[in-house]
């Protein structure tokens, strides 16, 4: 019966293979591709290198997975630095992030300023945070956080100086005047945004965070002026790396950062791509091939955890397809024995940087700090899909003190989407139209409805789309789930 041929040539083909292994000393393929040792159980012919080539592969994919959060955070330091900015400098974005400023997940409705820095040079480090309407963290080169700052931090909003102390330090630190907090690597990062109320100029808040400074303590006695860059419409490329660069700059952070007790086994398994500390990387041409291949689908593995994760996300609101932004169990990217590998590189992966607030469990902030939502999927569960015109209602009397925003991000990239209209976001700091009953509808596709412009966020046709909702400030109100959001519904135009 015909049914019966397909088996009837698999078995021709294993005798075939397993005579010619035997007859020629080389090695044999089963049927499905794998490899296998010939019949004298020794890895003859070109198996041995082939097995090489299949170990380096999986383990490059592994390490991509699990150097997300440090080769991210680099990432936004290094594109600093390849414009000009130095250790310690603030570099502000002035006219609000611009789509040509690439972060993933970034915010174009609060103003936002970063420094990043080394404490191998700078020593214990002084950070001044200014008093006011910011919120911040510093965060480790893991992008742990070393202390939220701000008015989600100890400082309340008040203003105040921190003191982050290197790994290993054993030297002398004041008994006061500072809140001491250890860094378990050199390099890291201040982000703050600086949050605006309608009415509110963007320029008061770039104020604000122009008073911000990092100087090494060696320095307080006379603290130098803090020193920082409007970045205004310049390029900047944050995001993280593609191909052979994820490597090269894995490999670099691995030279200079401590390794933990934790990273013990995937440091022994680096080492056998050439990445270790103390020895420069230089993958030869086999090595440097098969990393490209696993760079590609360690990213897509990486998206599809965020995209697909396995163990359910919390529901933002109630039967809809938003989700919260965290699937981590904790900010130390740990729970109980283990380190939350998937959990945290996916979260890398849709965004940088981790408050302590935003572990799931923490205590609410009733209104300060911020909450955030996001969907990749309409409401009947399909992926978004900028070819489409979708719509949003946004019920009235949204639960915030501050402000609430939607915004739209590529699908691949993570960042903005990148149009004619340079417009990603909608929020209540601009001029929407509104319902009778006080609500507002939002439009995402690649045309504005008719009446509509002011409303709508332009996508690009064949490429797929994701949305995050921002509430800043959120009131009990939100908490108590008294105030809904529904879901993305394709629009009826």
């Amino acid at each position: 019966m015909r049914w019966q041929e397909p088996a009837r040539l698999a078995a021709a083909f294993v005798a075939l293979a397993s005579g010619l292994a035997h007859a020629e000393g080389g090695s044999a393929a089963t049927p499905d591709g794998t490899l296998a040792f010939a019949a004298s159980h020794y890895p003859d012919g070109d198996t041995a290198a082939r097995l090489y080539d299949e170990l380096d592969y999986q383990r490059a994919v592994q390490a991509y997975i699990w150097a997300q959060p440090l080769v991210g955070l680099a990432a936004m330091a290094e594109g600093a630095r390849r414009i000009g900015i130095r250790p310690l400098e603030l570099f502000v974005f002035d006219q609000l992030e611009q789509v040509n400023q690439r972060l993933q997940t970034g915010n174009d409705d609060v103003v936002y300023s970063f420094s990043y820095f080394d404490l191998r040079d700078s020593g214990p480090l002084v950070v001044e945070i200014p008093a006011g309407n910011q919120y911040g963290v510093m965060l480790d080169a893991w992008q742990r956080p070393i202390e939220d700052v701000g008015r989600i931090g100890p400082d309340a909003g008040n203003g105040g100086r921190y003191l982050i102390v290197p790994p290993g330090y054993r030297g002398e630190l004041p008994a006061q005047g500072y809140l001491v907090r250890r860094s378990p690597t050199h390099h890291g990062m201040l982000f703050l945004r600086a949050v605006r109320r309608p009415g509110e100029a963007i320029e008061t808040a770039v104020a604000r965070l122009a008073q911000a400074n990092l100087y090494p303590y060696a320095a307080h006695a006379a603290p130098p002026p803090p020193r920082m860059r409007r970045m205004g419409l310049d390029d900047y490329d944050g995001l993280t790396p593609q191909g052979l660069d994820f490597f090269r700059l894995l490999a670099q952070r691995v030279r200079e950062e401590p390794g933990e007790e934790r990273d013990r086994m995937m440091l022994g398994m680096l080492a056998t791509l050439g990445i270790e500390p103390g020895k420069p990387f230089a993958p030869d041409a086999r090595l440097s091939a098969l990393l490209e291949r696993a760079a590609r689908t360690g990213r897509m593995m990486v998206a599809n955890l965020e995209f697909n994760p396995r163990k359910p996300r919390g529901q933002m609101f109630r039967d809809t397809q938003w989700r919260t932004a965290t699937g981590m169990s904790h900010y130390s990217q740990e729970l109980g024995p283990r380190t939350e590998i998937d959990e945290r590189a996916a979260l890398f992966r849709f965004g940088f940087g981790m408050h302590k607030f935003l572990a799931p469990g923490y205590k609410p902030l009733v209104g300060k700090g911020a909450i955030y939502g996001t969907t990749y999927r309409d409401a009947g569960g399909r992926f978004l899909q900028g070819s489409s015109t979708y719509r949003l209602r946004v019920p009235a009397d949204v639960p915030v003190q501050d402000y609430w925003s939607v915004s739209a991000y590529d699908a691949d990239t993570f960042s903005f989407v990148e149009t004619d209209q340079r417009r990603p976001s909608l929020s209540s700091l601009r001029e929407l139209k509104r319902n009778a009953d006080g609500s507002v509808d939002l439009y995402f596709g690649p045309a504005a409805p008719a009446g509509m412009a002011s409303n709508w966020i332009q996508t690009v046709p064949g490429r797929g789309f994701f949305l995050l909702f921002r509430l800043y400030g959120p009131t009990e109100a939100l908490y108590a789930g008294k105030w809904q959001l529904g879901d993305v519904a394709p629009a009826q135009l």
